[in-house]
């Protein structure tokens, strides 16, 4: 009998409630720094249609990277996608403490005064304002139960 082995990864699962200190720093929860590997380092990106970031690991951004080489050739529409979206994004080092400093015109474009809540979405870690992520957050629909637990 033939067996097949797959390789499971950590998964960014789960919210966590901050507040953005003096300095405008959050913490990342230490068990998702525990999957950042040995480079603790993020790379944010605004959302170009809502009021959240994503944060991707080094190897996440890697992945996403060969992927994109990998697909079929780039026109130009995608390399202005691509301008448009890392034109306005940032690396972000985590410190000793596992905080990080987002720049004032990220946390602008998700438009928090002090509360943020970062949300695990399985392999990037979403950052929203406290009021915009209650707004963003509907009841689970029948189409998005059918989609992430079909087959379970």
């Amino acid at each position: 009998m033939n067996t097949v082995e797959v390789k499971v990864e950590e998964l960014f699962v789960g919210s966590f409630h901050h507040s953005l200190d003096p300095k405008r720093r959050l913490i990342i929860p230490s068990d998702w720094r525990g999957m950042m590997g040995e480079t603790p380092r993020l790379y944010v990106f605004p959302h170009p249609e809502r009021k959240c970031l994503y944060l991707y690991t080094l190897a996440e951004m890697n992945r996403r990277l060969r992927q994109l080489r990998e697909s079929v050739a780039v026109d130009a529409q995608d390399e202005q996608a691509v301008r448009a979206m890392t034109a306005s994004a940032d690396a972000l080092t985590v410190d000793a403490q596992g905080r990080v400093r987002i720049k004032d015109e990220l946390l602008a474009h998700i438009e928090v005064q002090s509360k943020v809540v970062l949300v695990g979405t399985l392999t990037r870690i979403e950052l929203w304002s406290e009021e915009h992520f209650d707004m963003a957050l509907p009841a689970v629909s029948a189409l998005a139960e059918s989609a992430f637990y079909g087959g379970y």
